[in-house]
């Protein structure tokens, strides 16, 4: 109870003062076997008393975050390393300072609404925090966008080291997708792909093997920053307007279908449905399936996180099946890789 309750989010808060002062920064040049607080303080980025870092330290070491070498000497481990780069930082800015309050908000969010799970990614904690009822969460962030650059960042580690969905273990892509793919089609369409990260992998991947163009589309703002080899271009589209691209082979939504509730999830595939040709077109979407029971806790709190941003959740097979079928579709399969939380759903026209 006491490692829950007072450890955990001391060692929080430690990280994050950490990162006020490039705490991590300091230790990257600091020798294998360690330097002394004195030293480490010296390397700070502010002139910070060397107590407040001996105190972070101890209680990093105690986290397994730093090592403790000797007396009053500490020294780097992988993850002190990492939170030195740039998105980890990022990561424990984003969560302490900004969306920290809205798990403190919690309570007098649910208070005002009798205990109901929000369904409205215009009315959920987040909202309630920051006071910007009606503004969904990404709009928020064009207002505020500092978060919403810490946030994009903290997306980038995330994904950092975690297997893709086209790797050969995961999802066949050759046996699935490019055997019987006609020749200069659109082979795939990334909806809301973000700048391009799993549409530039998917090129890398199955370099001269792709028959036809790869095509990414989000909004105006975020399709303007992806950089794309050849075979591959961008189009601004707005995911819950008719797609414009027909007949391709594959509609792919990374993280979509997690964000929003089943009635605009519907609302995004029948605006995909008709682009579909019968028989050949597929819908796949790369997100959690919820096991009904023994759910690792990776995928339980990021469903209370989703909550309590953007109202939404992370669903079961069956929960994933009915809604696919509300909007025309018949799930075909489902892949999953042993060393990845989430799976791809692959879908045909019912």
């Amino acid at each position: 109870m006491l490692q829950l309750l007072w450890a955990q989010p001391a060692h929080l808060n430690v990280l994050w003062m950490a990162v006020e002062v490039k705490l991590f920064q300091a230790m990257q040049s600091i020798p294998e076997t360690g330097a002394t607080v004195e030293d480490i303080a010296g390397k700070c980025d502010k002139d910070v008393d060397p107590v407040i870092v001996g105190r972070m330290l101890r209680h990093l070491a105690a986290m397994h975050t730093v090592r403790e070498t000797g007396p009053n000497t500490f020294a780097n481990t992988p993850t002190s390393s990492a939170f030195a780069e740039q998105s980890y930082q990022d990561s424990i800015l984003y969560i302490a300072e900004n969306f920290q309050p809205v798990h403190n908000s919690m309570k007098s969010y649910f208070e005002q609404r009798d205990w109901k799970c929000p369904d409205s990614g215009l009315d959920a904690p987040f909202q309630h925090c920051y006071n910007c009822k009606g503004s969904h969460y990404f709009e928020y962030f064009e207002q505020n966008p500092e978060m919403g650059r810490r946030f994009a960042s903290m997306m980038d580690s995330w994904s950092k080291g975690r297997p893709r969905w086209f790797y050969k273990d995961y999802y066949p892509v050759q046996e699935r997708l490019i055997d019987g793919a006609e020749k200069d089609v659109p082979f795939l369409v990334d909806v809301g792909g973000g700048s391009g990260h799993d549409v530039e992998g998917l090129r890398e991947a199955f370099k001269g093997q792709i028959p036809g163009p790869l095509v990414l589309q989000d909004r105006p703002e975020i399709v303007q920053l992806a950089k794309l080899g050849p075979g591959a271009d961008t189009m601004a589209h707005d995911f819950l307007t008719e797609q414009p691209v027909k007949g391709a082979r594959a509609y792919y939504l990374h993280s979509i279908i997690q964000d929003w509730n089943d009635q605009v999830n519907t609302d995004i595939l029948k605006a995909i449905v008709p682009a579909m040709k019968k028989g050949y077109s597929k819908v796949l979407v790369n997100d959690f399936v919820v096991p009904s029971q023994g759910a690792h806790w990776a995928q339980t709190c990021l469903d209370w996180e989703l909550m309590g941003s953007l109202g939404a959740r992370h669903r079961t097979e069956e929960e994933h099946r009915k809604m696919y079928e509300g909007a025309g579709l018949k799930m075909t399969g489902i892949w999953r890789h042993p060393y990845s939380l989430d799976s791809l759903i692959e879908m045909e026209l019912a």
